[in-house]
């Protein structure tokens, strides 16, 4: 995660540089997500975010992009969103959406790899958006919170690792380990700090 961060910021390797160059063809060979999962409920401030920010993708696509289209699969921790964000890449992207935005919805619609996707993309570009005013500042604030869990969730991931390797790991492998935790926190705080203007 942390190398596709960097790469789509335009970077060398040092996730507060460059800007995204986002991509939709990556996400060609990406196995598809299940669409299965636990239930989801807009109490839960993760799965609420996420959604919002597909239905940012699809109705307001010009609020969101090229950010978005950087933005992993693997960043949608809800099966269902994982699917439709997939549906959005095989589709084109968000950046499809700002030339032709009917034809945009209908491809996204076609990529979808069943009736429970399709229902869900359906569903998400006619719900109303949580904000009265939606503007970039809002879709920063809401690009910005999903990219902050996705990159605590990998810094756990690295905690845990180091804790593995401090008790008898390849000295090496534990010094590039601690790198990109520390890469990883200071990646967090510009998001803190910068808000949208960090990713």
């Amino acid at each position: 995660q942390l190398a596709r961060w960097a790469r789509d910021r335009g970077g060398k390797g040092d996730p507060q540089q460059g800007r995204p160059r986002p991509d939709s063809r990556q996400w060609a060979e990406a196995p598809r997500p299940a669409a299965g999962g636990p239930a989801l409920t807009l109490r839960n401030p993760v799965f609420a975010a996420e959604r919002e920010l597909l239905k940012l993708a699809l109705q307001r696509p010009e609020l969101v992009s090229p950010a978005f289209d950087a933005y992993g699969v693997d960043e949608f921790t809800a099966p269902p969103y994982a699917a439709v964000r997939q549906a959005v890449a095989e589709a084109g992207g968000a950046e499809y959406g700002l030339s032709d935005p009917q034809e945009y919805l209908v491809r996204v619609r076609e990529a979808a790899p069943d009736d429970t996707v399709r229902a869900m993309v359906t569903e998400l570009a006619v719900e109303p958006i949580l904000r009265r005013t939606v503007d970039e500042t809002y879709a920063g604030t809401v690009l910005v919170q999903i990219r902050r869990r996705a990159v605590e969730r990998r810094i756990r991931d690295i905690q845990s690792q180091l804790t593995r390797l401090a008790a008898g790991g390849d000295p090496a492998r534990l010094a590039a380990v601690q790198n990109e935790l520390w890469v990883l926190q200071q990646y967090d705080q510009t998001l803190r700090e910068r808000g949208a203007e960090a990713l």
